[in-house]
Order: structure tokens, then C-alpha cells, then sequence
């Protein structure tokens, strides 16, 4: 019965899945390539004679720290090699910014997993699937593995044709990566995905209403390029008693978190922290445990409720009160309708912000029940009754 039903999943998904596999990879080539022309424009650039001329004729202006902050001489070959690297190693981080492809592939991931139940429900596939003589187990367990397998094999792949590329088109002493560091990061990238993934497969199979599930969804996955760094902000609000205190700590769960998806100064950053492996660990095990989750809730779906907005009625008022205090939270840690945390913690008004988070509540509770209840819709079919 195994063999048919996997010959069943690869005749329904195999050109979904070949899709998602060229998408990813070609994505990662042209990543490559982007990353190649702007070195190579910049490598004109330092060995232009303007350049050079200018390197010889004012040499002050282009000396560089070491790493106790003295200045230090340098020749133009070495001035190179630090001005313009692909990657950096580094155990110290500075301004970051999210890097455009890897918002792409979080959406592409993000999007792969809220399609890989929500497309069969919408389809009617489900009812064939539940005809079948598999358990709602083995159907859950075979429809994830096609879908975690491509993913990240899809990710690995792509990463290694992109190191491949910059290897072979960049020279040696500028592409200087390490190993272990390299190990570190691809691990935790493939962790933070398949979370990523995760995540949309358990959003798909709770949510019915298609447009809500779309808006809301990717509306969500946006909202953490917001929430990951206010982590950190409302650790340092909450534990410090002055803006003197106050700071975004690089080497918080927040700041770590986001190097596995950023860039730095023009210049790839690769990092080696031991902190960031626990955070990895924990990302691991959190994610396994939202795959059990969704396997208990896949056994009790009911083709009865697959137009309702939520799937399984219990969950509807959780899934509003957690909506809730997320955004609340999120819109007063980022200044949305109210001053900067910034600005009241250097003023010690943090009741302000309390104020505020509370308000949102209140707003955004009575807008979220308003729209998941429908007093309206009741109303109308009680006069109809």
C-alpha cells in the first residue's frame, strides 16, 4: 500500500515539485552572478589608475584599523584584499541589512509549505486521499517528506552551485571561507527554512478561506523581518532602567537569528558563535515538534469544514487571542500609532508603552473578532429563520 500511495503523491506533485527545485536553484545561480558582476565592478575600481594614482598621492586617506583601532600602513595588493572581500570572518556584527534574495526564498519556502496542504483542500484531493485505505498519518508523513525533501535539497544544491561560482569566477584570495564557519552557517540556514516551511504547512491546514490564507500568511512571514529584531528590543526595554543601558545586543537570539539572513557592509559575513549552534539546536527541536503538531491536527480535519475560515473550531479563538498580542505587540515595539520605544525609554516611560500595547490590544481584538465571528451574518440568518 506504500508503493502506491507514493506512486500516487509523485504523479500529483512531481512537476510542483521539479517547479520548486528549478526556481530555487536558478535563484541561487543568478545570485551567484549578481554577487560576481558587483565584485568585479569594484575590483575594476581598485585597480583603475585613478585609483591607483590617488592610493599613492594621498595615502592617509586610505588607512586602515587594526583590530586595537590604531591605524596601520598598507600596500595597495594587501589594501585590496580587505577592501573588497566576498566574505569576511567575523565574530562581531555591524549594521545588517536583510539581503533581497534570501526575503525572495523565505517567501518561495514559506509559500511552497502553505500550498502543500491548503492546494489539495482547495482542489478536492483530500477526499480522494481519505478515500484511500493509508491512515491520516502515513498520508501526512508522505506528502512532507516529498515537500521537506525538495526544499532542502533544492537549498543545498543551490548553495553549493553559488560557492562553486564564486570560487571559480572571483580570485582565490578574495573568496576566503572557512569551513567549519561555512558548515555552521549552511546548518543553521537549513534549520531556520525548514522552520520557515513548517510554518506554512501548519498555516495551510488551519486556515480555509483562501484570500484570508494567502494575505494573512505572507503578511505574517513579512512581519518577522520586523519581529526578530524586536526581540531583542523588548528584552533590553524590559530589563534595563535607562536608555544608558540600552542597546541592540549582537549575540541575543534576535541579532543571531537575523545574521543567518543578512548581509553586511557590502561584504558577506560568515560567522562562527557558539551561542548561535544552542539557538540552531533549539530551532531544530521547536520544529519538530510543530511537524508532530501538525500530524495531530491533519488526523482530525474534516472535509465538512473545508470552507470555514478556521479548520477545526477549537482552534478559532486561540488563533485570534495569539493574533492579537502579536500585533499589538509588534506595532508598539515598532512606533506604529504611538512615539519610538526609543524615545520613551530615554524619557523612563515605559508605562507609556504598556499603555499603548494595551490599547492595541483593544483595537486590534475587537477588529479580529469582528471579522472571524460576523455578528452581522448571524443576525441576518437569525431574521431569516
Amino acid at each position: 500500500m506504500q508503493k502506491q500511495l507514493m506512486k500516487i503523491m509523485q504523479l500529483r506533485y512531481w512537476k510542483y515539485l521539479v517547479g520548486l527545485f528549478v526556481i530555487i536553484v536558478g535563484l541561487q545561480g543568478m545570485r551567484s552572478m549578481t554577487v560576481v558582476d558587483k565584485w568585479q565592478s569594484s575590483d575594476q575600481y581598485y585597480h583603475s589608475e585613478q585609483f591607483i594614482k590617488d592610493f599613492k598621492q594621498h595615502p592617509k586617506l586610505y588607512l586602515q584599523e587594526d583590530r586595537k583601532g590604531h591605524p596601520k600602513k598598507q600596500s595597495l595588493e594587501s589594501y585590496r584584499l580587505e577592501a573588497n572581500p566576498v566574505f569576511e570572518q567575523t565574530y562581531e556584527s555591524e549594521f545588517m541589512i536583510y539581503s533581497p534574495t534570501m526575503i525572495v526564498l523565505i517567501m518561495i519556502v514559506f509559500g511552497a509549505g502553505l500550498l502543500t496542504f491548503a492546494n489539495d483542500r482547495r482542489t478536492n484531493f483530500d477526499t480522494f486521499l481519505f478515500s484511500l485505505e493509508s491512515s491520516r498519518r502515513r498520508l501526512y508523513w508522505t506528502k512532507l517528506g516529498y515537500g521537506i525533501g525538495t526544499v532542502l535539497s533544492s537549498l543545498l544544491i543551490g548553495d553549493v552551485i553559488y560557492y562553486l561560482i564564486l570560487k571559480l569566477k572571483i580570485d582565490s584570495p578574495y573568496v576566503q571561507l572557512n569551513i567549519p564557519t561555512l558548515i555552521q552557517r549552511e546548518i543553521g540556514s537549513l534549520v531556520l527554512m525548514l522552520g520557515i516551511f513548517t510554518m506554512g504547512c501548519l498555516i495551510g491546514l488551519l486556515i480555509g478561506k483562501l484570500p484570508t490564507l494567502l494575505i494573512g500568511s505572507f503578511g505574517f512571514i513579512c512581519s518577522l523581518l520586523f519581529a526578530i529584531p524586536s526581540m531583542s528590543d523588548t528584552r533590553s526595554f524590559v530589563m534595563n532602567r535607562g536608555s544608558e543601558q540600552y542597546s541592540i545586543h549582537s549575540d541575543s537570539n534576535g541579532g543571531l537569528l537575523t545574521k543567518l539572513l543578512t548581509m553586511g557592509n557590502g561584504q558577506y559575513r560568515l560567522y562562527r558563535n557558539q551561542q548561535q549552534i544552542g539557538l540552531i539546536i533549539g530551532l531544530f527541536v521547536v520544529t519538530c515538534l510543530l511537524l508532530w503538531g501538525g500530524a495531530w491536527i491533519y488526523k482530525r480535519l474534516s472535509l465538512e469544514n473545508k470552507n470555514q475560515l478556521v479548520q477545526i473550531a477549537g482552534f478559532k479563538k486561540p488563533l485570534v487571542v495569539i493574533g492579537t498580542l502579536y500585533l499589538a505587540w509588534l506595532f508598539g515595539m515598532n512606533g506604529v500609532f504611538s512615539r519610538q520605544p526609543y524615545e520613551l525609554l530615554a524619557n523612563h516611560e515605559k508605562i507609556v508603552l504598556l499603555w499603548v500595547i494595551l490599547r492595541n490590544i483593544v483595537v486590534i481584538g475587537i477588529i479580529g473578532w469582528l471579522y472571524t465571528e460576523r455578528p452581522w451574518q448571524r443576525f441576518k440568518n437569525r431574521r431569516l429563520g
